[in-house]
């Protein structure tokens, strides 16, 4: 979860930013234009979340390697040993926190989103028709509202207005109507309530509504609208608003606002917007989709994780090796005994031949070297993600050098080995003292995770011996890590006796 909130909010910056360096860089200023980029990106960041889960992902290699801690156990005696420390939990505390205040903001937002939603709905139902204009006591200022079919509402001192004003306006909220501004909005509105906690979702909702307005602002004065008089128009009507107390705030309207002095400015620059031209319509469009999908959908990764491909095919693109085998062996870490675990790895594997790579580096980091260091009472070694690299191939065999990285922790020694029978009113068939001697590990010993499986296995076999096929057995394991000592409890159940 924390991941996905991480991936979503930085994939979310570097497409707003992506985006913003490519309309600079192409030099586009037309608001129609940059609207409908924007608005492209909002959809975009509205799907991201699944995209970012589910969608695809393309690879882009451009980190140096680097080991990478992994998710294996960090006390996991294989096999049948389990122990009694309880599974961690599928979120963490501190988790589960930031998730509930990621909600409670999503649900206030969507609430405030919703109430809107449905104010917008009934300013529409209640408003009166009059000579073809929609008339409400509940606007200060024009506005347009709805989704499909928007409309445009006017406030009922309209009849005061000259005609150029009432050709400005109607023409201005006409284009919202055409442009559909108030869907836009209210997406940006939604954008905003699931990304709540990231600024560029504030931000777009505020540009889009600036951008709209700005387009919608270019068509009333290319109609022939003096720039002077409609300034004139918008002041008048933020000082109606002023004089209600209050504009309507309804999701999905498109009226003057905080953008006015902004808009006031532009429009008395008297400067014609701005056109461009098809094909850098194109340029700018497929400029935009390529940076975006990018930035959705790209994953950088280490060079290192793709060695395995390149251990396939060989030095210089050569024919896969038939066979992989351990050439060479590299620990990094603050490690004790660091050659003699090369040195008896590079033993024990000397023979073993694979058919791929990965699983030759899983064995001999998973198997041999966390083996080896378990059996010298390092019971919670890390072992990191390894890292191969191609030497040569002798004899048709692809020599591998195998580098991981570990983190031995402490040493632990066995404190007691105590066994009982899982009904503690019942005695064992075989003494305590009988059982206890199949494990060659005596009290203070290093702790060695490959002894107890051993005795484990003895422990069954003796049971077997004796006529009881169906022997189960519990180990419960408690860690001192104040005395780097592990408490051992096995509780078998020796199920029913046959002769």
């Amino acid at each position: 979860m924390t991941r996905l909130f991480l991936e979503c909010a930085i994939r979310a910056a570097l497409i707003v930013a992506g985006t913003a360096i490519v309309l600079y860089a192409l030099r586009v200023k037309a608001a129609t234009v940059k609207h409908s980029v924007w608005v492209g990106v909002v959809l975009l960041m509205l799907m991201l979340p699944m995209w970012t889960a589910w969608g695809p992902k393309a690879s882009l290699r451009v980190l140096p390697p680097l080991a990478q801690i992994t998710a294996n156990e960090a006390i996991a005696p294989a096999g049948n040993l389990s122990t009694s420390f309880v599974p961690s939990p599928l979120i963490s505390t501190w988790q589960a926190v930031l998730l509930g205040v990621y909600l409670l903001g999503l649900c206030l937002l969507l609430l405030r989103l919703a109430i809107g939603t449905l104010r917008a709905h009934r300013l529409v139902r209640d408003a009166v028709l009059h000579n073809g204009m929609c008339i409400s006591c509940l606007c200060a200022a024009p506005v347009t509202v709805g989704f499909l079919h928007p409309t445009v509402i006017v406030p009922e001192h309209w009849r005061q207005w000259p005609q150029a004003q009432l050709d400005a306006v109607l023409t201005h909220e006409g284009e919202h109507a055409r442009r559909r501004d108030s869907l836009v909005q209210w997406l940006a509105l939604l954008n905003r309530a699931l990304f709540w906690f990231h600024p560029v979702a504030w931000w777009l909702e505020r540009h889009l509504s600036a951008l709209a307005e700005e387009a919608c602002d270019n068509v009333v004065l290319t109609r022939g609208h003096s720039p002077y008089e409609y300034s004139e128009y918008l002041i008048d009507m933020a000082r109606s608003v002023t004089r209600s107390g209050a504009r309507l705030n309804v999701a999905g309207m498109a009226m003057p606002g905080s953008f006015l002095p902004q808009r006031i400015r532009q429009i008395m620059q008297g400067s014609p917007a701005p056109r461009i031209s098809r094909t850098r319509m194109v340029c700018v469009t497929t400029a935009c989709a390529i940076t975006c999908t990018v930035f959705a959908a790209g994953t950088l990764d280490h060079a290192g994780q793709n060695i395995y491909a390149q251990a396939q095919r060989g030095p210089s693109g050569a024919p896969p090796a038939a066979k992989f085998v351990l050439g060479d062996l590299r620990i990094e870490g603050g490690v004790h005994d660091r050659d003699g675990v090369r040195s008896r790895i590079l033993k024990l594997w000397k023979d073993r031949e694979y058919n791929d790579g990965k699983e030759l580096a899983d064995e001999v980091t998973g198997v041999g070297i966390r083996g080896d260091f378990q059996k010298r009472g390092y019971f919670k070694v890390l072992v990191h993600d390894p890292v191969l690299q191609p030497l040569n191939i002798i004899d048709g065999k692809q020599r591998i050098l195998v580098t991981s990285s570990i983190t031995e922790g402490d040493q632990f020694r066995l404190g007691t080995l105590t066994i009982q029978n899982v009904a503690p009113d019942r005695a064992l068939s075989i003494t305590a003292a009988t059982l206890r001697d199949q494990f060659l590990l005596h009290d203070g010993d290093l702790f060695n995770v490959t002894e107890i499986r051993a005795g484990l296995e003895r422990l069954q076999q003796l049971y077997e011996t004796r006529g009881y096929a169906d022997i189960k057995v519990e180990p419960d394991a408690e860690l001192d890590n104040a005395l780097h000592r592990v408490d051992f409890t096995l509780r078998v159940t020796e199920g029913p006796h046959t002769q």
